[in-house]
């Protein structure tokens, strides 16, 4: 299960829960919702629901047409009190005859609210069905702010268009069906969206000018995606719409964030909101080249500098830029090449991407002078590497001539990614070269040893017990003084 965005320091973000739910082996249907507010700061719920139609039983009537029937109950309770109950039974199109197609229909509510966390229990059954009904239940928290920017959730929007009559799906003047999955298959050429953000003009001054930014982040590296991104300069107003799109066409497979973001006439962030997606779209290249390198920095590298440039950037790339790369450097086209180098630091660095290369170039240099081996670059070796993700530990306890101990490091970071007090262990069991093996990390996704501390000391304490994960003690040994309080 994915984690959803945390709280932000100048709003608070309430979750929004974006499942694909298989109820029963026949009903499937697809369910999602939103918070929104109101400009009398009433906030409400919309739940969206898809169903699959051929997923259903559908029910012969006397005139010899057909159709199925979904009974689906809400109930929102707090401290096991029953806040909001409704049930209501939603009807299928109604089938001619037997050889009608079955097609999906949805259902849309609005369900008025307070602030405050609930309980939130769904259960839908298909009334034709012997099948019990599916039943689940979330936790939701609704909390706008009314004193600053907020935001209402991000609803991905299958398509808009402008209203001429008032209906169930009608929102600020347009008609909108909501997609009601995170998921978007190789068949989908874009992802709309629609958000309302209230109460800037309790922020700014009147008539002061503001910027809001949209645009695809990777989930992992957090970092802009190609050229999808766009703004609207705006006023104050109570409440401020936006609906938009990006074409994802050329959008790779991967998992994305859509984020819209308040900046003021500093430029400095004030609040921001994201909704998370995933794209799957194979025809797609691994790495998305918007920017053309023709007449920057790069088209000045030698190609064999390139390569070796590229090859360096392995310690700060995503899985999408690790695989892009390594195709790239599989073939000889230098243009791609130098592509993919300059969209790598335009990403990172849209004004100067240039400047950006030079700092981490420098430091690629420095794990050059410091980390590497007879047979591998100073990139290449563990400390190289986590040298480059994460900088220069705070602190760095050194030890080569402990009797019982191979030769070892502790590298201690006051804080990483959010964690704080992270700590790495290199150790070089050749006692020879000066490449240090990483043995131990206290950060998630490195790698987790519980043995390290008698693996560290196999030099002279070969254990009988495999599972052992403390060796015999020794009188000069300082290991766990470095680990426990680093100097």
């Amino acid at each position: 299960m994915r984690n959803f965005p945390t709280k932000n320091l100048f709003l608070l973000f309430f979750i929004v829960l974006f499942s694909k739910q298989s109820v029963s082996q026949q009903l499937q249907a697809n369910f999602s919702y939103c918070a929104f507010n109101s400009p009398e700061n009433l906030p409400y719920l919309e739940t969206y629901l898809l169903f699959q139609g051929n997923s259903l039983i559908y029910k012969t009537k006397p005139d010899s047409t057909s159709q199925a029937f979904v009974e689906v109950t809400f109930i929102f309770k707090q401290n096991d009190s029953i806040i909001d109950y409704r049930k209501n039974i939603i009807s299928s199109p109604i089938l001619l005859d037997s050889t009608s197609q079955k097609i999906n229909f949805f259902d849309q509510q609005r369900i008025s609210l307070p602030s405050g966390k609930y309980e939130f229990e769904i259960s839908i059954r298909d009334t034709n069905s012997t099948e019990k009904a599916f039943l689940t239940t979330q936790e939701i928290e609704i909390d706008f702010n009314v004193s600053t920017i907020s935001f209402s959730d991000v609803a991905l929007i299958e398509s808009a268009v402008k209203s001429t009559k008032k209906t169930f799906l009608t929102k600020s003047g347009y008609d909108l069906t909501p997609y009601t999955s995170d998921f978007y298959p190789e068949d989908f050429e874009k992802i709309m969206f629609y958000n309302e953000i209230y109460n800037s003009e309790k922020v700014f001054e009147k008539d002061e000018p503001f910027l809001i930014n949209y645009f695809i982040e990777s989930f992992e590296s957090k970092q802009i995606v190609g050229n999808y991104k766009g703004f609207k300069r705006e006023t104050p107003k109570p409440v401020i719409v936006l609906l938009n799109s990006f074409d994802i066409k050329k959008l790779p497979s991967g998992n994305y964030n859509l984020v819209i973001e308040i900046r003021n006439k500093e430029n400095k962030s004030i609040a921001l909101k994201k909704v998370f997606f995933q794209r799957s779209n194979p025809p797609a290249n691994n790495f998305v080249l918007d920017h053309s390198s023709s007449n920057t920095f790069v088209s000045t590298i030698p190609s064999n500098e390139l390569i070796e440039h590229i090859k360096s950037l392995a310690p700060i790339s995503t899985q999408i830029e690790l695989s892009f790369a390594k195709n790239q450097l599989n073939n000889n086209d230098d243009s791609l090449k130098q592509q993919f180098f300059y969209n790598f630091w335009y990403n990172r660095n849209s004004i100067n991407p240039e400047e950006e290369w030079k700092k981490y170039q420098d430091l690629v240099q420095i794990a050059e002078t410091q980390f590497s081996t007879s047979i591998k670059k100073g990139y290449e070796t563990d400390r190289g590497r986590i040298f480059l993700k994460y900088g220069k530990p705070n602190t760095l306890s050194e030890m080569k001539n402990e009797p019982s101990s191979y030769p070892y490091e502790i590298w201690h970071y006051y804080g990483i990614n959010g964690r704080s007090n992270v700590r790495f262990i290199f150790y070089n069991p050749d006692d020879v070269s000066n490449d240090y093996q990483m043995l131990h990390s206290t950060l998630p996704g490195e790698i987790y040893n519980a043995q390290w501390r008698v693996d560290l000391h196999k030099r002279t304490n070969q254990p009988r017990d495999f599972n052992a994960t403390n060796p015999r003690e020794y009188s000069q040994d300082r290991t766990d003084e470095y680990y426990v309080l680093p100097k």
